[in-house]
């Protein structure tokens, strides 16, 4: 069973209605995580939306290696989503070792990360004290290509 991790910005209810407010990540799409802070952890995440993607792709190939070949090159743009959790100062590695444990060992399909919703706030640990921003990369469109020519003789 895959398990998935939820995370919430919004105190509020009501105003739980956007992509900066809450958000369910696959734990196999988790691509790492490091402190941003004293008191920040960043958790990265494989993009839920299409980005672009550098290629070179050959439109005229010769193919005696004495001409010009042409060559289409597009734009470049990796980006991961990531989750910035507010944690206790310089508390990083016991919220990083409950995060591997829950990602790894949990047979539960939900974790509970961060939940700011006013009243009840619930966190993975206690050393996690609010879930600070949740950042989805825009979808990527690639560009009208760039066209190089390449001697190849």
């Amino acid at each position: 069973m895959e398990n998935y991790l939820y995370f919430r910005t919004q105190a509020t209810l009501a105003n739980d209605d956007a992509v900066a407010d809450s958000g369910l990540f696959p734990a196999s799409s988790f691509l790492g995580m490091h402190p941003t802070s004293d008191t920040a952890l960043t958790l990265f995440f494989k993009p839920r939306q299409l980005v672009d993607s550098t290629s070179s792709v050959a439109l005229n190939q010769d193919t005696d290696l004495t001409t010009v070949s042409t060559l289409q090159t597009l734009a470049s743009k990796t980006e991961s989503d990531n989750v910035v959790l507010t944690i206790t100062a310089n508390k990083h590695k016991e919220v990083m070792q409950a995060l591997c444990n829950s990602m790894t060992q949990s047979q539960a399909g939900f974790i509970n990360v961060a939940d700011d919703v006013s009243g009840t706030p619930s966190y993975l640990h206690p050393n996690i004290t609010a879930c600070g921003a949740i950042t989805i990369q825009t979808a990527g469109t690639i560009g009208a290509p760039t066209l190089v020519a390449a001697s190849t003789g």
